[in-house]
């Protein structure tokens, strides 16, 4: 189930290293020009892009194991609910007045339905801000995930880091350049080993949840 994202995180993270080992040739030669740090300011985009696809991704392949089980709402721990019973709550937030008791009834037919749940696999429960460490964690407790959402050692200081880096690029705040020569080629190194060690934390966790059946309420959350 998650072997595709595994794959295209791996590509996503051999390209990112192919562009610092071109940064690193091109030191070596002793050139310094602005191209480099241009170069050094758009990792921070390559790595971010690689944060996204790896969480967005991995909880959509989540919410179809979900969806394959084919239980009912009530059979699923509580806050996976906010999930599971997505287009539930939003038809109950759209709603006018004329429609609003309507909608509280169907939202408890659904919750206490002996029907399967029909889950949207497209759901990711975030504000739709950039993915930070509260974001993580918030979807851990979402999902009920045992485990941290970050490895052991990671420090939490780096995703926020790369994160304002690609919005100023991005949003025209701060030119690559800029950002880019404030950094050594070794200190990017690390970067991406420490975000290749995010990613790969964040399936790992998602696929030992999968496998054990963590989403189904046992009577306790």
């Amino acid at each position: 189930m998650y072997q595709s994202v595994e794959l295209e995180i791996t590509d996503r993270l051999k390209n990112t290293n192919e562009l610092i080992r071109h940064i690193s040739n091109l030191e070596n030669d002793n050139q310094n020009s602005d191209l480099i740090k241009i170069q050094k300011g758009y990792l921070f985009v390559s790595l971010y892009s690689s944060i996204e696809y790896t969480i967005t991704n991995v909880v959509s392949k989540y919410l179809e194991v979900l969806a394959q089980e084919q239980l009912k709402p009530m059979e699923y721990k509580k806050y996976l609910l906010c999930a599971v019973l997505d287009s539930k709550f939003n038809a109950l937030i759209g709603s006018g007045k004329r429609k609003l008791w309507d909608r509280k009834k169907e939202f408890f037919d659904a919750l206490f339905s002996d029907s399967p749940a029909d889950i949207d696999d497209s759901v990711f429960p975030t504000d739709g801000i950039n993915i930070s460490i509260k974001q993580l964690q918030d979807i851990w407790i979402i999902f009920h995930l045992d485990g941290q959402a970050v490895p052991d050692g990671f420090n939490a200081w780096v995703l926020n880091e790369i994160k304002e880096h690609r919005n100023a690029i991005a949003h025209g705040r701060e030119k690559a350049a800029d950002i880019g020569g404030r950094y050594t080629t070794e200190t990017l190194k690390r970067r991406v080993k420490d975000i290749e060690a995010l990613c790969f934390h964040i399936v790992l966790c998602f696929k030992e949840n999968s496998n054990i059946k963590a989403y189904r309420y046992t009577g306790s959350v």
